[in-house]
């Protein structure tokens, strides 16, 4: 994707002179439409998901008021006759109360309107339906008091979950994604909290991107998913900018200023509120603007016929009053402003140019549909801040698969199980072990064994413990390696002879053969074996007798597990496409049906975009799934039935198509480590779900 949202040389002019935005283009007159603002401070379209469809030639909007309260204003839309547009010449009707209060700042997706309540100083969510063509209300209960002044709110609704999300921020530099619920049911939580600019001005979402823009720099980008990090990129820059609104229209970012000027992101001016109106001889038209706050939007539907337009509309802080505009998409506008892609763009420039050559110039990137399936299962968190959790593995009872365990490790000081509910089970203070694979029913010291093993990076050795058949788990010494900066590991189970696959950042993979002596295990190098640089998960296909393990920025490598094997390997999948570096965790389910066909599939954490994908075990490799871990309104955190968030930034992860409980969990599941817990903000966890949601919603039948 490129960052790079201006033309070298406008950056540069903007970086040296300080140039307001305003001055980069010559004013377009446009029909400004007028309505007293009421002591008011924003509108918002009032368009239903139905209506977006409908050729209506009214536009309905709302407006917040601090004297009256939500108030509904219908707009008459532009009118095609006789084969020409015109402007509708008659006055706007009043507008109507639909909500009385004291409110301030709006932000609308159906079926919510959200604005904040100053008596109350808290956000007053306000359901909104239409029923027989006419907008009925529902008053729902305030929000919890913030932390901050609130100075903007934008709603973000997701299609990926279904789930209606919202965001607050104010001039303290903090701001919080909010959790709303979903359209059918209201049930707010707080998701996250994120730094912003201080002094920021205004917001616009687009998808999963969030804009909010800062007078002193210009425009900042931060990821809005629910399971993203708080990285921000400044993809605006203008220095001493005069910007106090942001909107988007077909993924083009769009800024207005404070005096009422509409820009897109290179500074070409769309339209001016500040130009006189042909419309009227009322002097209100034609005050001064210096105060314009905000920027909504919406495109006016229309038959093929038609010219598409959209009407635009800010608030005159200074007059007090509402101002609409409606301009033609084509060609006044930018024809990248008129080019709507089936599919949403993630960069929020386009290329004005008309010309191939140009447009070559502006690379885009497509922004990922990726399946997201929800969480189930949230395990208690780390009792530490920061990067803490990492790898896990699943143990599966011998007896009675709902009392399975879900062994993880804490990386700063040992290892942790966990029961099915998400409650934790055990600590051993182990040291900084980094990754744990484990294999039951070994035989080992002339006895049958579960035996769990992880590398302990304090003293670059190997850490052995056993597991019961109650699930309790007990810890061996250490076995020392000759390795240096040891990281990852798994296990290997050879007809005779238990091995262990531990490797190094170095690119390094040391083979050993674990023996019993006495009371305790032993270990033995086999061989080595090597990549061309950093290394950690991996996993062994021992029905091909096949080591697969993740080169982080390169791909996945196959080798012969077998000690007496070649020690030459191959690089079998690249981190290219859909497998975004780091490649972190690979684990392999076994035994899953594709078009009624058994086969065995590699489970890969694509680090670098939050996503899992599915490969087929054997050659060619072939990847039959993708997917992310997402938000569960029902889930379990913990042991308590409450929302959890899905998973971001995961390091390990694993997989057992043996049954670990009854109903959806007979056919195993997945576990991985969460990178980033919200809703709300708290330490690093294990989230799981059951293997059977996977094939629902891949369609894996």
């Amino acid at each position: 994707m490129n960052k790079t949202l201006l033309s070298s040389a406008v950056l540069l002019g903007l970086i040296a002179s300080h140039t307001p935005l305003t001055a980069m283009a010559n004013t377009i007159s446009v029909d400004v439409q007028t309505i007293a603002g009421h002591k008011g401070s924003q509108a918002q379209p009032l368009i239903f998901n139905q209506d977006k469809q409908s050729d209506n030639t009214l536009s309905h909007w709302l407006f917040a008021s601090e004297q009256q309260g939500l108030m509904l204003q219908t707009v008459l839309m532009a009118q095609t006759q006789q084969g020409r547009q015109t402007t509708a010449q008659a006055p706007l009707p009043a507008a109507s109360l639909l909500v009385q209060g004291d409110f301030e700042l709006l932000a609308f997706s159906d079926p919510y309107a959200l604005t904040l309540d100053r008596k109350a100083d808290r956000v007053r969510p306000i359901m909104l339906k239409e029923i027989n063509g006419k907008p009925t209300t529902n008053i729902l209960p305030l929000l919890p008091m913030g932390h901050f002044e609130i100075n903007w709110i934008c709603i973000q609704p997701r299609t990926q979950d279904g789930n209606i999300y919202a965001w607050f921020g104010g001039e303290s530099g903090k701001s919080e994604q909010w959790l709303l619920g979903n359209a059918a049911h209201f049930s707010p939580k707080l998701m996250r909290s994120q730094s912003i600019p201080v002094n920021s001005t205004d917001c616009a979402i687009d998808g999963d991107t969030l804009y909010v823009s800062e007078p002193e720099a210009g425009v900042w980008q931060f990821d809005a998913s629910p399971f993203a990090d708080t990285s921000a990129k400044l993809i605006f820059p203008a220095l001493d900018n005069q910007i106090t609104g942001l909107n988007l229209l077909n993924a083009q970012l769009l800024l207005s200023d404070k005096n009422g000027k509409v820009m897109d992101d290179k500074g070409t001016e769309i339209l001016s509120f500040s130009a006189p109106s042909s419309k009227t001889n009322d002097k209100n038209e034609v005050k001064a603007i210096t105060k314009a706050q905000r920027l909504s939007l919406a495109v006016n539907a229309g038959t093929s016929a038609q010219a598409k337009t959209a009407t635009f509309a800010i608030y005159d802080d200074k007059n007090d009053r509402y101002l609409f505009a409606e301009q033609t998409l084509s060609p006044a506008l930018p024809q990248a402003l008129t080019q709507v892609s089936p599919q949403k763009l993630l960069a929020t420039s386009l290329p004005s140019a008309n010309t191939a050559a140009d447009a070559q110039a502006w690379p885009t990137t497509i922004a990922e549909n990726i399946v997201e399936i929800p969480a189930w299962v949230e395990s208690a968190p780390s009792d530490r801040p920061g990067d803490t959790m990492d790898d896990p593995a699943i143990w599966v009872h011998p007896t009675d698969p709902e009392k399975s365990l879900v062994l993880g490790t804490n990386k700063r000081w040992g290892l942790l199980s966990f029961n099915m509910r998400g409650e934790q089970v055990q600590a051993l203070p182990s040291g900084r072990i980094n990754n744990v694979d484990l294999r039951q029913q070994v035989q080992l010291g002339g006895k049958m064994r579960d035996i769990a093993v992880a590398t302990q990076r304090e003293h670059d050795s190997l850490a052995f413990y056993e597991i019961d058949a109650a699930g309790k788990i007990t810890e061996y010494p250490n076995q020392a390696t000759n390795m240096t900066d040891i990281y990852g590991m798994c296990l290997y189970q050879d007809e005779q002879t238990l091995y262990v696959f531990a490797n190094e950042k170095s690119g390094r993979i040391a083979q050993y053969s674990v023996d019993w002596q006495q009371n305790g295990p032993s270990i033995t190098l086999v061989r080595d074996i090597h990549t061309p640089s950093q290394v950690e998960g991996c996993v062994v296909d021992e029905a091909q007798h096949a080591l697969f393990i993740g080169e982080e920025d390169k791909g996945i490598w196959r080798f012969n597990a077998k000690a007496d094997a070649s020690t030459e390997g191959k690089l079998i999948i690249k981190a290219e496409g859909d497998l975004v570096a780091d490649v972190e965790g690979i684990s392999l389910y076994q035994g899953a049906t594709l078009k009624g066909k058994k086969q065995d599939l590699l489970v890969v954490s694509s680090q670098g975009n939050n996503s899992y994908l599915l490969y087929q075990a054997s050659a060619p490799y072939t990847q039959v799934g993708r997917f992310r871990i997402g938000v569960n309104l029902n889930g379990m955190e913990n042991g308590h039935e409450t929302s959890i968030d899905g998973s971001a930034e995961t390091d390990g992860l694993a997989v057992t198509h043996l049954p670990v409980g009854h109903g959806v969990w007979q056919q195993g599941m997945l576990v991985v480590q969460d990178g980033h817990n919200h809703l709300p903000d708290a330490n690093q966890a294990f989230k799981w779900l059951p293997w059977s949601s996977i094939v629902k919603q891949l369609d894996m039948q």
